[in-house]
């Protein structure tokens, strides 16, 4: 048997077939429920940005109060982050997607054994946790020790 036909398939978790439509592999989501309206959740996250500096990120996309998609550098590294505002009930869901958008990143994973995606999985939520934590007036332990 050859190298090319004793290969195993790609994982699911990698393989761009597999991906649901819309969402790279490599992308890493989280969502919380907010007990605010959409309204209020997005004019914090806008406000966020306002207190930010303009060259580490771009908006690619903003739809009030619904949708917010910026291009940020992180560390060197440009990612997209898309947060999705849903009202299903009487609180409203928010939904925060972070796209790696160079290889660099799956370079970066591999020589850090997975510990990259774990740094932004744990980015990702102690931002929602501080979103929700501001937007609730509860205090928000940091969690990164």
């Amino acid at each position: 048997m050859s190298f090319a036909t004793a290969r195993r398939p790609a994982s699911p978790s990698i393989s761009r077939s597999r991906a649901p439509k819309g969402v790279t592999p490599i992308a890493i989501e989280r969502a919380f429920a907010i007990e605010a309206p959409p309204g209020d959740i997005w004019d914090a996250l806008w406000a966020e940005l306002g207190q930010g500096d303009p060259a580490n990120f771009n908006v690619e996309r903003s739809n009030r109060p619904e949708l917010l998609s910026l291009k940020v550098n992180l560390a060197g590294l440009p990612v997209r982050i898309t947060y999705r505002i849903t009202q299903p009930d009487s609180f409203s869901e928010v939904a925060a997607m972070l796209e790696p958008l160079t290889a660099r990143y799956s370079f970066l994973q591999i020589l850090t054994l997975g510990k990259l995606r774990t740094h932004y999985q744990l980015m990702l939520a102690q931002g929602l946790a501080n979103l929700k934590g501001a937007l609730e007036g509860e205090p928000v332990e940091d969690e990164s020790g």
